[in-house]
């Protein structure tokens, strides 16, 4: 279980939305709310998924595990500048 991809899922500038991917299936969706990234929801994706697998999903420490993951790295792609689109509330000049 590692972040193998990220992205920007809309949300407004000041309050961004994302979606991390996991090795093992796993979507985690986090918010931006008061300048901290808060877990939202979870998906599974592929048929090798950790929840198609163990016909459960993450809870708990797993959880928690993944959350610090994906904070993680969303952080280090926000400072690679990975994540560039505009959002609704921004003004085009």
């Amino acid at each position: 279980m590692k972040p193998i991809s990220s992205l920007l899922n809309g949300g407004t500038k000041k309050n961004p939305e994302y979606s991390v991917h996991f090795s093992d299936g796993i979507t985690l969706f986090m918010a931006t709310r008061n300048d901290k990234l808060e877990y939202v929801s979870m998906l599974s994706t592929g048929l090798d998924s950790y929840y198609l697998k163990h016909m459960k999903w993450p809870t708990g420490k797993n959880l928690q595990t993944r959350i610090k993951l994906a904070e993680q790295y969303i952080t280090k792609n926000k400072k690679n500048n990975r994540y560039r689109k505009k959002f609704k509330d921004e003004h085009s000049e």
